[in-house]
């Protein structure tokens, strides 16, 4: 609001579900704000990749584009690469500590939320732990090595640390580095 820049807002899944065209103004901003609190998504899955195409279609001019996602979608990196090239990208991602680390408290369900299935896991399983904590540390190795390989900025925001901590240091550090 205080630079007076244009806001816009694009809501996805495996479609374009929500668009706000960008403007300028306080009350535009807040709507902003009230479309990302609020709305509620209605496909399951993710496609990176179509959102990123679509704002190639509503953009004209260089862009900030933040993208608050886990980025677990197959098939985005060439999207992030070229429309960073055009844009500015800043990937947020959001972390969770049992994302990490799978606590040992017995049987327990899972679900995942875009495919709507469940299993169970013997979280009492020390071996099962290991291989989870193993697996999740290269996910989130690959993803960190996508952005690189992408130039695109990174800022994940954990769920066991206030998130504007995290947000601060990101905005010193580019501000530093892109002062250079």
């Amino acid at each position: 609001i205080r630079n007076n820049d244009k806001v816009g807002f694009i809501a996805f899944s495996d479609k374009i579900e929500k668009f706000v065209p960008a403007r300028k103004g306080v009350r535009h901003v807040l709507r902003v704000i009230r479309e990302a609190l609020y709305y509620c998504p209605k496909g399951k899955g993710t496609d990176i990749a179509l959102a990123l195409e679509y704002v190639h279609r509503v953009t004209t001019r260089k862009t900030v584009i933040f993208i608050i996602s886990d980025f677990y979608a197959s098939d985005c990196k060439r999207m992030l690469a070229v429309t960073n090239k055009r844009h500015d990208i800043i990937a947020i991602t959001i972390t969770d500590p049992l994302e990490i680390n799978l606590p040992n408290v017995g049987i327990l369900k899972l679900n995942d939320p875009e495919t709507n299935e469940s299993f169970f896991v013997d979280t009492s399983d020390a071996s099962l732990r290991k291989e989870y904590a193993r697996s999740a540390q290269e996910i989130f190795k690959e993803r960190e090595a996508m952005f690189r390989s992408c130039g695109i900025d990174a800022i994940d925001i954990r769920t066991d640390v206030p998130y504007a901590k995290s947000l601060v240091a990101f905005f010193r550090k580019r501000e530093r580095r892109l002062r250079f």
